[in-house]
Formats: structure tokens, sequence, C-alpha cells
């Protein structure tokens, strides 16, 4: 049984080998077509067989995509331009994707510097990476033709667009185009906010979406803050009957600058959280009759104190958002006559705080702050403060028995 296994085992073809042969085949096959569509383009066959282009004559043929066709009768015409990469490919050492490259890098404009230089530009595409190929053959492109260069940027640029609109039932829909420093930028911030911390099991398109929030919440809270105050609380006004909001019931509205939606009685109290709160009296549903003193119910210095204490949000161990991007929560809401103090309060992110209200998590204060986490479930965590400067961490408190 040994020999015989050892026998077949020699035989199998090496797994390393077997795939560089079939990469090689694949490149020689698909320069092969290339060749071929150049030549079917070049013929005008796609136009006597009635069609308007070369890419939908491809598209009938091949039944792939347009934007796979589009892509195929590109480099069908532009490696004509490029003989050492074409042959290259052809002999399967040229990756497709580095053709690719050169072909978006070649233009009229440049056609005899491209020329002179193809050898070089085709040496670094072999011995270097996709990546730092991408990065030299860029600064290639700025010291070939930096007018061109300046001119495609700008042309980026002002073509950066977002599109925000809501749906019928109160979700948002956005779409947008950014230029590539603008995209590096959104997607670092992006990167760096939707980092999974312990226990989450959110999606990483949903922590995505919650580190936009976040942004936002940074953005709007730190925006050109009021003379003598550090933070810029945004201006949302949610308006709930005091009785609902503390038999949490009935809900209330949300009023901004973008319209009015109807929210749930936990969304108003997760918002008053941290708020500026006014006595509104109104007559019927229409009338206001007196528009009371607002009272702050973290103030700055407060707030401060929790910066020190808590550097950012508590609720998720390794979460990322830091403290712009939090809010001060109640773990007893001061609705329910809990105390607007340290012992009482702690940050947390848009998304942790969500979780304190719509999704029924709980915090227990123990003092010095300390707390115990509970989640739907009931099952407690204990949350001890981080530490402050060099000073030892405190002493977990014992649980209550």
């Amino acid at each position: 049984m040994t020999s015989t296994t050892t026998t077949a085992q020699a035989i199998l073809p090496d797994p390393l080998t077997a795939v560089d042969d079939a990469t090689r085949f694949a490149r020689r096959t698909r320069a092969e077509q290339l060749e071929r569509v150049h030549a079917c383009i070049t013929s005008g066959a796609w136009h006597r067989r009635g069609h308007r282009s070369p890419t939908q004559w491809l598209v009938a043929t091949s039944l792939e995509s347009v934007g796979t066709c589009a892509v195929t009768v590109e480099l069908a015409e532009r490696v004509q331009e490029m003989p050492i990469a074409r042959d290259r490919f052809a002999g399967g050492d040229l990756a497709e994707s580095a053709l690719r490259l050169l072909a978006r890098a070649w233009h009229a404009d440049i056609a005899d510097t491209f020329a002179r230089d193809e050898q070089m530009l085709v040496g670094w595409a072999l011995n270097l990476s996709h990546d730092d190929f991408k990065k030299v053959l860029a600064v290639w492109r700025l010291r070939a033709d930096p007018d061109r260069e300046e001119r495609s940027a700008q042309e980026q640029f002002e073509s950066r667009k977002l599109h925000l609109s809501s749906l019928l039932d109160g979700m948002g829909r956005l779409d947008g185009l950014l230029d590539p420093e603008g995209t590096r930028t959104v997607t670092e911030a992006i990167r760096a906010l939707s980092a999974r911390c312990e226990g989450d099991t959110r999606t990483i398109e949903q922590r995505r979406a919650d580190a936009l929030v976040s942004m936002a919440k940074a953005a709007i809270t730190t925006h050109t803050p009021e003379p003598g105050r550090k933070r810029n609380r945004p201006k949302f006004i949610a308006t709930s009957d005091y009785d609902d909001l503390v038999a949490r019931s009935g809900g209330g509205t949300l009023e901004t600058n973008s319209g009015s939606i109807v929210i749930t009685p936990d969304t108003v109290r997760r918002i008053s959280c941290d708020a500026g709160v006014h006595r509104l009296i109104t007559s019927g549903v229409s009338t206001v009759l007196d528009y009371g003193r607002q009272t702050r119910t973290v103030s700055d210095s407060l707030f401060d104190v929790l910066v020190v204490r808590d550097h950012g949000c508590r609720l998720g161990v390794g979460c990322p958002i830091g403290p712009d991007g939090c809010d001060a929560h109640h773990a007893l809401h001061w609705v329910d006559d809990g105390e607007t103090e340290p012992d009482n309060l702690v940050l947390a992110c848009w998304y942790h705080h969500h979780l304190l209200h719509e999704q029924h998590w709980s915090l227990e204060p123990l003092g010095g702050g300390h707390f115990i986490l509970r989640d739907q479930r009931g099952t407690e965590m204990p949350m001890r403060p981080p530490m402050i400067g060099l000073a030892p961490p405190q002493l977990p408190l014992p649980l209550a028995s």
C-alpha cells in the first residue's frame, strides 16, 4: 500500500508548477483573443454584421458584460502601439493587470516618449509588484506628460459628487464619486473607525456605515463651537410628551434642517442622554405657549472629566471611536432621576449608545467609573475605567451578591 501511494504521488505534477503553466497558457490565449478581436475591428466585420460598435458586437458574440467587452476592445487596439508589451504578454510573461496599466498610460500625445521608454516600462512591470509598478508608472506619466496628468487630476476633482436620498421608510441611500485623494482620505478614516472590537457581531458593511455616522457626529460636535464652549452640540430637536418619555411609550419626532421624522421612545431617550433640554408647553398640537430655559445635562468641563477617564467609547473592548464621536450616556437616565455626574456617566459611540437604548442593553454604575454591562440576555460584563496617565489601574469592585 505504501509503495503504491508513493508512486501515485510521484506521477502528480507539482501544484505550483501547474498553476504557473496554467497562468501562462491563459495569458497566451488572451493575447490570441486580443489579436483576433483587433483583426475583426480593422476589417469592419462588426459593422457588416449590423452592430453599432465593436463593443456591442463583442457583447453579442461573447455574451460577456459591456464593461468586460469594452476593456477587451480597448486592449486589442492599444497593444498594437506597444509591441514589446504585446510580445511579452503573448509569451505568458507579462500579467494582464500590468498590460492594462500600460495601455492606460499610453496616449497619442506621448507616443514617441512611450516608444523610447517601453523597454524600461515593461522591465518594471516584470520585476515589481502590481502596487509598486502602478506607483512608478504614475511618476513616469507625470514626467512624460505633466500637462495631461494635471488636467486629468483636475477633471477627476471636478467630477466629484455625493447624493443622499431618503427612502419611504426613513432609511437613507448614499451614492457618490470622489477624486483619488478624497477616496484615500475617506477610506482611511472609515477603516480607522470601523475596526472590529471584542464581541462585535456587525458585518463589515454595518461597521463602515456606523463609522460614517461617527465621523459625522465628530464633525458637527467640533465644528465652529460657540465662544467659550469646547463642544458644539448638534441642533436636533426631539419632541416627546414627558409622561411618554418616562414610560418609554408613544415615541416622538425629530426635527432637523433636513425635515422631520417620527422616532421611537428609546431613540428619544438616547438623543436626550447628552443634550440641552427645554421645557416646551403647547396648546393642542400646534400652538407653543412656553419655551423654557435650556438646561445643560453634560457641561463641557464634565465632558472633559469623562474624556480623561474614558479616553473614548467604553462599551466595546477595542472600539476605535474617540471622544469626539461619543455621547455622554447616563447609566440611569436623568428622566429616571439619574445623576449627571461621572459615576453615572460613560462615553459611548453611536453604535454602542444605540445598543444601550434601542437594543435594551443596560449599565449598572458601581462607583469610581466602574460599571456592570448587561446585554439583552442578561449576561454581565464588568467594566473598569482605563488607566489615567501612568497611574496603575484601579482594582475592580466586587459584584453585588
